[in-house]
């Protein structure tokens, strides 16, 4: 914890701009008991406590977060903790006390809004101490640093520290008004998400992330099941089992795999669990087995694809080629006819042909993916494909972009087609005239749900297709 509590010290003396915030840096890098000293500035020097002290009002923490769910469960995380010590959670777009800034760098444009939130943030308090963490800043710490205004860059594995730190640097008046209940609902969701592992041992060629998080580090199996026993008893309905690469899951862990874990969630009384993602590699006929045989699993599953083109996998170092992708949907739509696939996609990788993104088309059209997320390919900082001949033109990116996106609007028209008049369960999140839920398959839709019903499962007739979702009626 001290050298975080030092990157702190250091960057309040680069940003004081007065003669009492130049006394409390300058004491508060000399002083070794760094907990008495920052009782003392916190007390004497109001630039770096700003609260009203014939007011007291509790400390605001904002956690404006990028990226993929493991990033949303590790910004949930944090806030849990900051809750438990009187911090009040607020929204991320609302002035703060502290900012803690979870980014991405999945692509460059990860990567730029990132920096653009961090930005924002000092719009909105330029006084607030602001910590950033997540993938962007652990694999380009010194980039973050020098971005004016930064206080610390925190590396993922070092997420846990944060509010132990913040608890000494910045922390709650206990004689604030308690922490109402609309902000404490402010981080609760109907839809959970759970990380179950974080890290990935796959080296593809584009990919930073892997780089940002490590290596496969798996939760133990009693301490998954305790969060999910936890979730149940809260009442929420539906979990996502989330993390890096989840079907890597216990890799780590001596006799225990993701098939262990969808084993000993049976009877948990959650009602819909969910996978978020998974690689093709990892889906073995044993997990393809436990899946089927799981009674609440949701039959939607969103397997990478990035590439339907073997030499362009080859090229990615996926380890798989088109025909055993093929043949892992085909398995997995036998065990359950009904189920759903969605995918993400990397278009103008180095050295993609016309003829290479013909076939990504054709397996695109052939999976019947109902969504899509497609991602123009950018180089990212220390991987191999950054430095591979064969760069694509941005126009020719897009170009691929919109048509992969076109054929996407189609197929998911077609097959919401055949839920016209028919019912299908929805999970709702919101309520009112223009109700919003979604069902297992992964389809959004809108319908005029009742207050009070947020957090059921209702029966809805479909009855229009939308953009991307459909509308219908309470029967």
């Amino acid at each position: 914890m001290l050298w975080l509590a030092e990157a702190l010290f250091a960057s309040r003396i680069k940003r004081a701009t007065s003669l009492h915030g130049v006394v409390w840096a300058c004491c508060t890098a000399m002083l070794p008991r760094i907990t008495a000293a920052l009782s003392f500035a916190a007390g004497h020097f109001p630039r770096y406590n700003t609260r009203d002290m014939s007011e007291p009002r509790p400390v605001t923490v904002a956690l404006p977060t990028l990226g993929c769910k493991a990033n949303r469960y590790d910004s949930d995380t944090l806030a849990r903790a900051l809750l438990a010590r009187g911090y009040v959670i607020v929204p991320p777009d609302q002035p703060a006390d502290i900012y803690i800034v979870n980014t991405c760098t999945v692509t460059g444009e990860a990567d730029s809004k990132s920096r653009k939130a961090l930005r924002r943030t000092l719009r909105m308090n330029d006084d607030a101490i602001l910590i950033v963490t997540g993938c962007y800043a652990s694999l380009e710490p010194e980039m973050i640093r020098a971005i004016p205004g930064v206080d610390a860059v925190v590396p993922i594995e070092e997420q846990g520290r944060i509010p132990a730190l913040l608890a000494v640097l910045r922390p709650p008046d206990p004689s604030a008004a308690p922490l109402s209940p609309g902000l404490r609902a402010s981080i609760a969701r109907t839809r959970a998400t759970v990380k179950i592992q974080d890290g990935c041992n796959l080296r593809c060629a584009f990919c930073a992330v892997t780089l940002a998080r490590g290596p496969v580090r798996s939760r133990p199996l009693p301490e998954v099941l305790a969060e999910l026993h936890a979730l149940a008893e809260a009442g929420v309905r539906e979990v996502v089992l989330t993390g890096i690469r989840l079907d890597a899951y216990g890799l780590d862990l001596p006799g225990t795999r993701l098939t262990d874990l969808l084993d000993a969630t049976h009877n948990l009384g959650i009602t819909r669990l969910r996978l978020s993602s998974l690689e093709p590699i990892g889906i073995t006929e044993r997990l393809v087995a436990r899946i089927a045989a799981h009674p609440t699993l949701c039959p939607h599953f969103h397997i990478c694809l990035q590439s339907g083109d073997d030499g362009i996998l080859k090229a990615m170092r996926r380890g798989y080629t088109a025909d055993r992708y093929r043949r892992t949907v085909a398995r997995l739509r036998q065990a359950l006819p009904e189920a759903t696939f969605t995918t993400d996609i990397i278009v103008g990788f180095p050295g993609e042909s016309h003829a290479a993104f013909a076939s990504t088309m054709a397996l695109v059209e052939e999976i019947g993916f109902i969504k899509l997320h497609v991602f123009k390919f950018s180089p990212r900082p220390h991987t191999v494909a950054a430095l591979m001949p064969g760069q694509i033109a941005d126009a020719l990116k897009d170009a691929r972009s919109h048509e992969l996106l076109a054929v996407e609007r189609r197929i998911f028209r077609q097959y919401a087609a055949t839920l016209i008049n028919r019912e299908v369960s929805v999970l709702v999140e919101r309520t009112g005239r223009n109700g919003e839920g979604l069902t297992s398959r992964y389809l959004r839709v809108r319908a005029p749900f009742m207050a009070g019903s947020a957090g059921q499962i209702v029966a809805v007739r479909v009855t229009e297709i939308a953009d991307d979702h459909l509308l219908g009626i309470l029967p």
